[in-house]
């Protein structure tokens, strides 16, 4: 189910809340929180019930390898188990997302005929399991205590983060739980969550699927790309991206709030970033200490000398980058980071002013994204190919006529009417427009700072209100969240 869908919105919703606040108001804690799991499992069964039984299944084992762990150091057996749970986690997620991949490379390699095998991928399969390996190995280390089972599923499957994340820890959401006051009705916490959900619906419905109608043209016409289109296309999908996953993770932030139970943000304003290193601080901030505590430091970190540092960086990049999607482009993309968080623990050259390391850092992203979004790292290469090369053939005005918004209906019916030669102008115009509004918005604080400094005036509540009917009204278009794929 989609945060951004009616059936979200005005049935799940407002029978989640009034359960939830319901059953605690009567001190029925317990059933309190299997209706939240319950209500959370009907919101990921709802894609495909397939999905729920690789879920269960992947709890279920994942809690009972925690068990060991109830008592320090889990005697002689730890180590086992810590390496039995991590083999089985790690290998249900390479099964399901990768197995067909590394049979692909291996035939083409060696020229044999292994079969592909029709497989589903469940869906949010590589958080919940990221999140569930990193439970286990605290548990192991005597970080996190064992909880009971019923706080390792309510862990597992909030569905606010189940699907995108953020990555939590256990100190992050389970303690939470036990806390009356969370499980009360509070008016400025449910208001807060409110304002923090309608600026991710905003976000993800007004500007990242509007953008993608034009990204998804000129991808599927990269022949036809000149040198602006091209420039246009890049950044339009590294904003289209940025607001789709960030608006996602908002609008979550704001149901824990409404809730009660709350998560930690995921993003920082990356794009005011001065070096990729700084960029990857602020982005998909929880997958990024995940790499770090659990690969990057026992690797060595950058205890080891200046090329031992160099190559677990590119490490956890690869391996990043193979998270986030089965394909040789996401690997490509990962070397890529990977390289330029090098270059700047490096240290060797750095431009004097902050602004300028701004610029060359988003140029930088911004070439990188492209791999992310292409279908192989040829197309990637024909994108770049069109930004370097000085060339005009009009291409700008297709994509904007890609745009489509259906709000304008009437106005653009009567330019086709009235002057057909002007239309192309017009939506190369309204294109330009929306990137000028996207660059407007990324100007601005994260929404966690502009709700905590809002004043509530007429002004703002109407603001407020004029974006949540005209999200609700536009969820017509395209009724996707990128991150599903991953």
């Amino acid at each position: 189910m989609l945060f951004n869908s009616h059936l979200f919105l005005f049935v799940f919703l407002p029978l989640l809340l009034a359960g939830w606040f319901g059953l605690n108001h009567c001190k029925k804690y317990k059933l309190a929180q299997g209706y939240l799991v319950g209500m959370s499992l009907w919101f990921y069964a709802y894609l495909n019930p397939v999905y729920l039984w690789a879920l269960l299944g992947s709890c279920l084992a994942g809690y009972l390898l925690c068990l060991p762990f109830r008592k320090a150091g889990a005697g002689k057996w730890g180590k086992a188990v810590l390496a039995l749970g991590c083999l089985f986690h790690l290998g249900m997620l390479g099964y399901f997302k990768y197995r067909n991949f590394f049979v692909e490379n291996i035939n083409a390699v060696l020229g044999s005929g292994y079969p592909l095998l029709s497989l589903f991928l469940p869906v949010g399969i590589s958080f919940y399991t990221f999140q569930q390996l990193g439970y286990l190995i605290d548990c192991a280390k005597g970080e996190a205590p064992v909880c009971s089972f019923g706080d390792y599923l309510t862990f597992m499957v909030y569905f606010p983060q189940l699907l995108q994340g953020p990555i939590l820890r256990y100190g992050e959401l389970v303690p939470a739980f036990g806390k009356e006051q969370n499980r009360r009705w509070n008016t400025e916490r449910f208001a807060a969550g409110m304002q923090h959900f309608t600026i991710g619906l905003a976000k993800k419905v007004l500007l990242a699927d509007t953008l993608a109608k034009a990204v998804n043209f000129g991808y599927d016409h990269i022949a036809l790309l000149d040198c602006p289109s091209a420039v246009l296309l890049a950044v339009g999908y590294l904003f289209e991206l940025y607001f789709d996953f960030s608006g996602y993770c908002d609008m979550a932030v704001g149901l824990g709030k409404m809730i009660g139970i709350e998560i930690v943000e995921n993003f920082d304003s990356p794009f005011w970033s001065a070096s990729v290193k700084e960029f990857w601080r602020r982005w998909h901030i929880t997958l990024g200490r995940f790499f770090t505590k659990y690969v990057y430091i026992p690797l060595g970190g950058s205890r080891k000398g200046k090329l031992r540092t160099i190559v677990n960086t590119l490490l956890v990049f690869l391996l990043s980058g193979l998270w986030h999607g089965a394909n040789w482009t996401f690997v490509f993309w990962g070397f890529l980071h990977g390289i330029g968080v090098a270059w700047d623990s490096l240290g060797i050259f750095t431009l004097p002013k902050k602004r300028m390391r701004q610029a060359v850092t988003f140029f930088y992203v911004c070439l990188a994204f492209v791999f992310f979004r292409a279908e192989t790292i040829g197309e990637g290469f024909l994108v770049l190919r069109a930004m370097f090369t000085p060339k005009w053939n009009g291409f700008l005005f297709q994509m904007g006529e890609a745009l489509d918004v259906s709000e304008l209906y009437i106005f653009t019916k009567g330019i086709s009417m009235a002057a057909p030669s002007a239309l192309p102008v017009f939506y190369l115009l309204l294109l330009l427009l929306v990137f000028a509004v996207c660059i407007v918005v990324l100007a601005q604080k994260r929404a966690a700072v502009l709700v905590e400094n809002a004043v509530l005036g007429r002004g703002y509540t109407f603001a407020m209100a004029f974006l949540f009917v005209w999200s609700v009204l536009s969820m017509t278009g395209v009724g996707e969240y990128l991150y599903f794929s991953f």
